[in-house]
């Protein structure tokens, strides 16, 4: 849109003092007060992050790629919400983005004319815009005509890109729609639409964040993750540059804690790490401990540790800390007049507290803070653990509150005020038992900040009982946690089986099954298994995706009757571990899909079996076995008990199932494998020697009208056959050819040929010979996916002769209004008949012709969704019932 003169003219001076602020002043970050100088050059501090895109955890290389991504339609994505735990970079982020826009060093960034980094502690919910860019980036005396400035906005947003820094320090804590400022107004679209916006949150906010209130779709979720381990190998290098030892050192220690690794991808708290270890070349093992360090230590360097004094300080300090965190507009910003005058001069000058001019609405004033939100928490934490002994009512009380306000909110101050006190962690474990019961599980998070808690107290004192039973079940899953997760899990679990000893681990052994999913750190496997031996009355594990199965099985108590090993890339490696399976006598079922196994693997495997004389259900569905059956099948003979066995995408071709001489199958999957092409000649004698089998699976096997009509002679002589699958293989027009031969199926019950190119006339052929089984026990038909729309006339008085049958599939055939009427005038004779899918066929504006008919079948349960049913059709079921 064209502008008029003072508009441009306010946003080209407002470009040029934007860019010399982010290039001067802006520039120099503050970092804790640890080492040298409290404010560091952007460029000297900043390291690459890594940052991950949505729920697909794509890597993205830099920034600039969130600024460039888009919708469906092609449309630039406007909204970003960064999110990360506390330290990880978010804030460094903004400042390198705003920087990179003065300097001109990114070129994505140059398409914007304004670029507003705003920190939104000093931000309410009714905050505006112009009046933030004023207060927080412009200098007092600007020439900047305010009107004119907010005109180029407003016509130009597509000009303009926003940075939102710390959405979860907004000095409001309840959101109220009718109060809200331009600023929220931006992120809930309501104004402003075109204008790019970057805002970043803890985790404990994202919910708030994301809402009909504010962030709605489409928007873009980047994890901001901190330094990756090679980031963590350069950073510690650099620092100790000249020290190899010490480097070496730390990384060796980082690298030998699960608790420090995760610990260490914080910038902010790896340059706490080594800061420490080049004082003494020793680390804490907990994060309550490592900022209970950093603190005396910050005191230690500016002489300030005589006397006691760092924890009277940092207690007195901590009450001004936790009003400002329970305050209703989370107050991280304070005044002189808050703090005991003594106290706040020792504070700012260990560097814990900072004092800043700032100005707001043309008024200037010394406002104070903590280094980091971090350490406010840390603060208000150490208050509230000395009012437990000083005042355990108010303790208690403002505990509660805690809790009422939302505890994730609270995570951190929660994490450090059980720091290293047994009395604390019990009576805040103790709150999350009574408060958040039903909540409380190992994949919930506010199960996880409970374990967390636990493992910041490090107490010798279990949590209480019911503590512990809400967490350990009969059924235990861990899945998809990540390193810290898994460290207070393990934890957790560890403390429970070491202090229970002595009662016969009353807890652990009540567990009988036990899932760890997608859990891929050797450190956890380890200590995993020391706790499975306490798992005395363990039958079915389940570890997918997971490191080490041999230490794994060797561990695991060997009453395991199912273990599901599905998912783990074990290719090559089974004689390094099957040898551990022959210890599990009591084993009825083993899972070894998608494990990447050859061959010479199951080969391995079913040598390892032949001793288990309870082993009735394999499944190695998903390894590449084509070609290899002649290696295997003669050691799977040999399993006695063997009676199920799953090889579906296997890669199997003709010759290898000629091998197959496994007398005692009474289930056999062959789904997905390349039989076809009129190769069913080869191999469906050998099905017929399997006399035993009730079930069997050739789903997609490519298997032509020819193949079946081989597949169907020989499996006539099966007497047991009750389930037959052809589902998805393209057997169009070809039923004349095979179809007499299923008159010959004795016992079958349930035959399913979805998604087999079936037309009308093919439905008669199948449905007549059907009618004519010796003895009619079918009971399901699944038709589904086949294009059989405008042909019911022509089949549906057959399938009226089925009388045993109970379930009718026939979604996704687009039928027609007149397809249904036929279908539901036919069924009506069908006595047994309680089940009728119908869904996905496009059936809208036709319900009064068929309606009455359904009305017939009494007991009837019909699914008629994704039908495109209008209102008035609804109407007519309404009133036929």
């Amino acid at each position: 849109m064209k502008l008029d003169s003072p508009a441009q003219d306010a946003a080209d001076c407002c470009e040029g003092e934007l860019k010399s602020y982010y290039r001067g002043k802006g520039s120099f970050v503050k970092v804790l007060p640890w080492e040298g100088d409290d404010r560091k050059h952007i460029m000297e501090i900043y390291t690459k992050l890594q940052l991950i895109l949505g729920k697909d955890r794509v890597m993205l290389t830099s920034y600039d790629n969130i600024l460039q991504l888009k919708t469906k339609e092609g449309e630039l994505i406007l909204i970003a919400v960064l999110t990360g735990l506390a330290g990880r970079g978010k804030t460094t982020l903004f400042d390198k983005m705003a920087y990179d826009w003065a300097v001109g060093s990114s070129q994505v960034l140059q398409k914007y004319k304004l670029v507003f980094l705003l920190k939104m502690h000093a931000l309410e919910q009714s905050s505006d815009l112009v009046d933030a860019v004023f207060d927080q980036l412009l200098a007092k005396d600007t020439s900047i005509e305010r009107g004119a400035l907010d005109m180029f906005i407003k016509k130009s947003p597509g000009k303009v890109l926003v940075l939102l820094d710390g959405f979860d320090e907004l000095m409001t804590t309840s959101l109220c729609e009718s109060s809200f400022g331009s600023i929220l107004e931006i992120l809930s679209g309501k104004v402003l639409r075109g204008c790019t916006v970057l805002v970043s949150t803890r985790h404990s906010h994202i919910d708030i964040l994301v809402s009909d209130k504010l962030v709605q779709e489409p928007f873009t979720l980047v994890e901001v993750m901190g330094f990756s381990r090679k980031d963590v190998t350069e950073y510690v290098n650099k620092f100790f540059k000249g020290e190899p030892d010490k480097a070496k050192g730390l990384r060796k220690k980082i690298t030998s804690s699960s608790l420090l690794s995760d610990l260490a991808a914080s910038p902010m708290l790896l340059l706490l790490m080594c800061v420490l270890w080049k004082e003494d070349c020793t680390l804490p093992e907990t994060m309550s401990r490592l900022y209970c360090d950093g603190v005396l230590y910050i005191f230690k360097r500016k002489g300030l540790d005589s006397k006691g004094e760092v924890p009277k300080v940092m207690i007195e300090i901590g009450k001004v800390a936790l009003h400002g965190l329970l305050s209703p507009d989370q107050s991280l910003s304070f005044k002189e007049s808050d703090f005991e005058p003594s106290v706040l001069e020792l504070a700012l000058k260990a560097g814990i507290l900072t004092r800043q001019r700032v100005r707001k609405r043309l008024q200037t004033h010394n406002s104070f803070q903590f280094i980091h939100k971090t350490f406010q928490e840390f603060s208000a934490a150490a208050y509230l653990q000395s009012l437990l002994e000083a005042d355990p009512e108010e303790f208690q009380k403002i505990l509660n509150e805690i809790m009422s306000k939302g505890a994730i909110r609270f995570e951190y101050l929660l994490h450090f005020c059980c720091g290293d006190n047994e009395a604390c962690t019990y009576e805040i474990l103790k709150v999350f038992q009574v408060r958040c019961q039903k909540k409380l599980s190992f994949k919930s998070k506010m199960g996880q900040l409970a374990l967390h808690c636990f493992f910041e107290g490090q107490s010798k004192r279990l949590p209480p009982e019911e503590f512990i039973q809400s967490f350990i079940t009969d059924e235990i899953r861990i899945h998809r946690h990540d390193r810290h997760c898994l460290n207070s899990v393990i934890y957790f679990v560890k403390c429970v089986a070491e202090q229970t000893k002595g009662s016969g681990n009353k807890y652990l052994a009540k567990v009988r099954k036990l899932y760890v999913h997608f859990c891929k750190w050797t450190w956890f496997i380890e200590e995993l298994g020391v706790t499975m031996c306490a798992m005395t009355n363990l039958n079915a594990v389940d570890f997918r995706d997971v490191e080490d199965i041999a230490k794994l099985l060797k561990d695991l108590p060997n009453l395991v009757r199912e273990l599901n090993l599905s998912g783990n890339n074990l290719g090559g490696t089974a004689a390094l571990w099957c040898m551990h399976l022959q210890q599990f006598k009591s084993l009825t079922k083993l899972g070894l899909g998608i494990c990447s196994l050859n061959g010479q693997d199951i080969k391995h495997v079913a040598e390892s079996l032949r001793d288990l004389p309870n082993l009735f259900e394999l499944n190695l569905f998903g390894n590449k076995l084509g070609g290899t059956a002649v290696l295997w099948c003669t050691d799977l003979k040999q399993l006695k008990s063997l009676t199920k066995l799953a090889l579906h995408d296997c890669s199997l071709n003709g010759q290898d199932i000629k091998h197959f001489d496994l007398p005692n199958l009474v289930e056999l999957s062959l789904s997905g494998n390349n039989l076809g092409d009129d190769t069913a000649a080869i191999w469906c004698m050998q099905i017929k020697q399997l006399k035993s089998l009730t079930k069997l699976k050739l789903v997609n096997c490519s298997l032509n009208g020819q193949d079946i009509k081989h597949i169907a002679e020989s499996l006539r002589d099966l007497p047991n056959l009750v389930e037959l699958d052809l589902s998805h293989n393209d057997l169009g027009g070809t039923t004349a050819l095979w179809c007499m031969h299923l008159k010959q199926f004795k016992s079958l019950t349930k035959l399913d040929l979805r998604g087999c190119s079936l037309n009308g006339q093919d439905i008669k052929q199948v449905a007549q010979l059907l009618r004519d089984l010796p003895v009619p026990n079918l009971v399901e038909l699944d038709l589904s996916g086949n294009n059989l729309g405008g042909t019911a006339a022509l089949w549906c008085m057959e399938i009226k002769q089925l009388k045993s049958l109970t379930k009718l599939v026939l979604n996704s055939c687009s039928l027609k209004g007149q397809d249904i009427k036929h279908v539901a005038e036919s069924l009506r004779d069908l006595p047994n008949l309680v089940e009728l899918n119908l869904s996905h066929n496009d059936l809208g504006g036709t319900a009064a012709l068929w309606c009455m008919e359904v009305k017939q079948l009494l007991h009837l349960r019909l699914n008629l969704g994704y039908c495109n049913l209008t209102k008035q059709d609804k109407k007519h079921l309404l009133k036929s019932k």
